[in-house]
């Protein structure tokens, strides 16, 4: 409500003259109690927000793209090819590796129930040595076997450490049936050659 400014009588906002005095009123509130020049506006939407599917369409894509070329580059390969193989054996010292060797024979021995004896030679010389000699060496093991396949459970085991403890040759000899298994590693020839330590080979 206000009141007439010529007469002061209060008015509700609504009237187009003053009941009162008959001055000319400005209408403020419609009959329907809203304010005029609301229902100019009614129909109206509001104003949208920004749209923001095209970035993150283009975002998506470029994630895409992305990852696809990482997979060609040198990035991919890595991340296919997975953490880099490590050597076992490579940060253990050959008097260690040795030490691995008669451990597993002895082990291979009491598994089958046999009794053995082992002996350390300079390879090549055939000169008695021990465990603790610097150089290559050859094992020689006595014992007596109840089946001959039986050997390959001592040769077998150790097979992958004859070259690293430098065990260049292992014979297995069966007292009992008098025969003789050996097992031979071979030096590679030069540093460069570019592949890992040679293979344990075997000859009756």
């Amino acid at each position: 409500m206000y009141d007439c400014p010529a007469c002061r009588v209060p008015l509700h906002g609504f009237e187009e003259v003053c009941p009162s005095c008959g001055t000319k009123q400005k209408v403020r509130i419609s009959e329907g109690g809203g304010k005029r020049g609301s229902a100019l506006f009614a129909g109206q939407q509001k104003a949208k927000g920004p749209n923001y599917m095209p970035v993150l369409v283009i975002i998506v894509i470029g994630g895409i793209l992305v990852f696809w070329l990482a997979q060609s580059s040198w990035v991919g390969q890595v991340m296919r090819r997975g953490p880099a193989q490590v050597d076992p054996l490579e940060k253990i010292t050959p008097m260690q590796a040795r030490q691995m060797v008669a451990a597993k024979i002895n082990e291979s021995l009491a598994s089958l129930g046999a009794k053995g004896t082992v002996t350390w030679a300079q390879h090549g010389a055939q000169t008695p040595a021990d465990i603790n000699f610097n150089g290559p060496v050859e094992i020689t093991i006595e014992t007596e076997l109840s089946d001959p396949q039986l050997r390959f459970k001592i040769m077998d085991p150790v097979k992958d450490l004859m070259y690293k403890a430098q065990v260049m040759s292992m014979v297995v000899k069966d007292t009992k049936k008098n025969a003789t298994w050996t097992r031979n590693v071979s030096m590679p020839t030069t540093a460069q050659s570019g592949e890992g330590a040679p293979a344990a080979n075997g000859t009756e």
